[in-house]
Formats: C-alpha cells, structure tokens, sequence
C-alpha cells in the first residue's frame, strides 16, 4: 500500500511527501519525464491555481440576470438585474465583482462555463479529492499537479529546486501530493521555517545536528537530516529569493488578498517555480448565502485586480496564469434558510496576461435538470488538461487519464 510521510514544522513548516519509499530514495527512481508539448511555450510560466473551498454557486457568480427561471426559483437570493455587471444580454457578474470585471473588459479573463463531470460527488472531502487528483473512479495517493511535477522536475540532472511548488497556507492540498517532489507549505513567510520555539539555542543545536550528516549514516537519518535542512534554512532561502519583489500595487488587507501577494513576489521573482496553490473560502453557503458569498467574491476580485496590476508593473504578467476551482457547486433552487445546498456544476475563471478572453461554453439550463442539479457541459479534466498542455507545454496524457480536447482560452 502506498504511503506518505508528512514532515511539518508546526507553525507553517515544510510538508514532504513520498511514495512506497522516501522521496529523498526514490529520486534515484523518478518517473519518466513528461515529454514537452511546445517548444515556443515560455519555460519560466507560472500557473496559479485558486480553490474556492466549500462549493460555490455558480448562479450567483456568474448570474443568469436575463433568465426567468433564475428570478423565479430564487425570490429571496437572486440579484438583481439591473445591478449585475453585464456581459452579454444574459448573463453578467456578481455586482461585488467589480475588479474581476475590469480584467474581463481588459481581455485578461476567461470563464469556462458548466463544469463538471459524469455522476459527480456531492461530499466535500470526496468532491474535493476528485477535483484535486483528477480521479473520478478510484482513489489516488497523488494529485494531478504532483504528477505533473513528478514527471517535469524530479531528479537528475539538475538537484531539485525546493520551490517547484508552493502552497500558500498551513497544510499541503492533495492536488501537490507527489511521489517524487517535496512541496512547502507556507502559511506566513516570516513564520516559514523550522519550529525550533523560543530557545535560540534550540536552532542552533538543530542547524548542527542537521547540517553534519556523516557518511555512513543510516539512511533513513540522512533522510531526516535533508528534510530537516530544508525546514531549517527553506524560510529564510525564499526570502533572499524573492527580497529585490517589491510590491507595484495595493493589495487589500484580506488573508486572501496577502496570500496573492506573496504569490506574485513568489511568481514574479522567477525562482523556478511552476504552481503556486491558494485557496480562499467557505463558499458553504447553506444559510443566509447573500452576506457570505458577497463577501468572499468581493476579496477573490479584488485580490485577483491587485494580483494582476502587481505583476504587470513587473513585466511578468504574461507569464502567469491564475485558474480557479470549487468541489461543486450548488443547487439551482433556493432552501428554506435563504441559501442554497450541494449540488453539481459551476464555472471557472482563467486569468492572465496570454489568456484569451471571453466566455467559454453555454449556461447551463435551468429548467433541464439533472434532478434538482445543472447538467455539466465541459469536463473539468480539459480544463486541466489544457493547461498542462498549451501553458505549461508538458503532454497530459501522463498526468490526466483520458483524453480531452483542449479550449481555446490560453
């Protein structure tokens, strides 16, 4: 059976994770490599990806204003037409989402409408871990972004950069879990590190002892001293890397607003970084959803405005893309508590400076259910597909099983 070993330091440390045997063994054993999928594909693009955790609704995001239906099952939580930002004669954005808005009218943001996937889950932790390793049938102790890795930066020739990945919060999302590659989770960069406490001789004592392997060692002590050093020096090595960032835009004082922030110091200090994962949340909007969700879509806006605006100040906006993902979304027909329950599928956005803007596929039918639940129209694993392919120009077949068209929004 497979297994994972998870080394944390306890305030935000470095997350590790491994297969049948410790990652820092089976680099010997990497698997192959992911052939490319373009040669004029920027090597240094950074993909951002963006949970929207607890299942967001999809209909008060991307609003169906000019539809009846929407007005008719939703007397107490529709919003209202003529404050909905519009795109076309049908559909518009949540009136919170004035920044997303302003990129959507720049050319920087594409909305994947309807997706989903066949007879889909509505259990949050199951939902998630679908969306997270790209398994719809059967469980799997990796995710589709720690594939991805394992199969483009694992191993020899080069030694492996400490910051392939990031996650930008206190614990490792399982679309990083990988066999190969360790993976830092980062909740606050001056709290990244070593959780050695408040004795300063404790880190001393530990940056001896991990710092002087000996030949002939256990193993599985050189394991331990590796991660251990990465833990010990990781913090305040990202923090040289990214110290000449400074920031080209006011980000708002929101965590998920911060966490961009870092995310483009990170992204825009090309540091050899590949994905970067943020999550932002709960869109688990069972009762009184119009306060909550307002709120939460105000700072997913105007924390990706900022993002954006930062990034292009420094030139590099053309070389990150930012998607967004929810486990589901939520049933067309409002409750009894003014909120809506689980339910099925719901659009994504795709930003970027090279992202083709415009919206992708139909909204979905409000009256063509799937009991209770909108029927999906594009798989989210094209989605994925697409941009393992077309912006981070490695071949899918390894990494998503399957195949898939690509879409044309990057």
């Amino acid at each position: 059976m497979t297994t994972r070993r998870i080394f944390v330091s306890r305030s935000l440390g470095v997350a590790v994770l491994g297969g049948t045997m410790p990652s820092f063994f089976a680099r010997a054993a990497f698997a192959q490599a992911l052939p490319s999928a373009g040669a004029t594909i920027d090597p240094r693009n950074v993909l951002v990806v963006v949970q929207m955790g607890g299942g967001n609704d999809g209909l008060n995001t991307v609003v169906p204003y000019g539809d009846d239906d929407y007005h008719r099952v939703r007397p107490t939580i529709a919003l209202e037409a003529a404050k909905v930002l519009r795109i076309d004669d049908r559909i518009g954005l949540n009136p919170v989402m004035t920044g997303l808005s302003e990129l959507y009218k720049q050319g920087h943001v594409a909305i994947v409408q309807g997706v989903g996937y066949p007879n889909p889950n509505r259990s949050h932790f199951e939902a998630t871990q679908i969306w997270e390793t790209a398994s719809i049938d059967r469980p799997s102790s990796t995710g589709w972004l720690g594939r991805y890795l394992d199969r483009s930066v694992a191993g020899p020739p080069a030694p492996q950069n400490l910051f392939n990945a990031v996650a930008l919060g206190d614990t490792l999302p399982s679309a990083l879990m990988a066999q190969h590659v360790d993976v830092p989770a980062i909740g606050a960069l001056n709290q990244f590190g070593l959780n050695a406490g408040k004795d300063p001789a404790t880190k001393t004592t530990a940056g001896a002892l991990y710092d002087g392997a000996l030949p002939g060692q256990s193993p599985y002590l050189s394991l331990i001293q590796e991660t251990s050093r990465e833990a010990l020096h990781g913090g305040d090595l990202l923090k040289a890397k990214i110290a000449g960032y400074q920031r080209a835009a006011s980000y708002p004082s929101d965590p998920f607003s911060q966490q961009l922030a870092l995310a483009a110091q990170i992204a825009g200090s090309d540091i050899g970084t590949k994905v970067i994962f943020v999550s932002i949340g709960s869109f688990d909007t069972h009762a009184g959803q119009r306060a909550q969700q307002d709120r939460l879509l105000g700072y997913l806006s105007s924390g990706l405005l900022a993002f954006y605006k930062d990034l292009e100040a420094h030139g590099c906006a053309d070389r990150v893309t930012l998607m967004t993902f929810s486990e589901f979304g939520r049933r067309v027909a409002q409750n009894a508590s003014n909120g809506t329950d689980h339910g099925t599928a719901m659009p994504l956005f795709i930003a970027g400076g090279k992202v083709k803007g415009g919206v992708y596929g139909t909204h979905p039918s409000l009256v063509d259910l799937d009991n209770g639940d909108l029927r999906f129209s594009t798989d989210f694993r094209a989605v994925y597909a697409t941009v393992l392919e077309k912006w981070l120009g490695r071949d899918p077949a390894g990494v998503i099983a399957g195949s898939f068209e690509n879409l044309p929004f990057v």
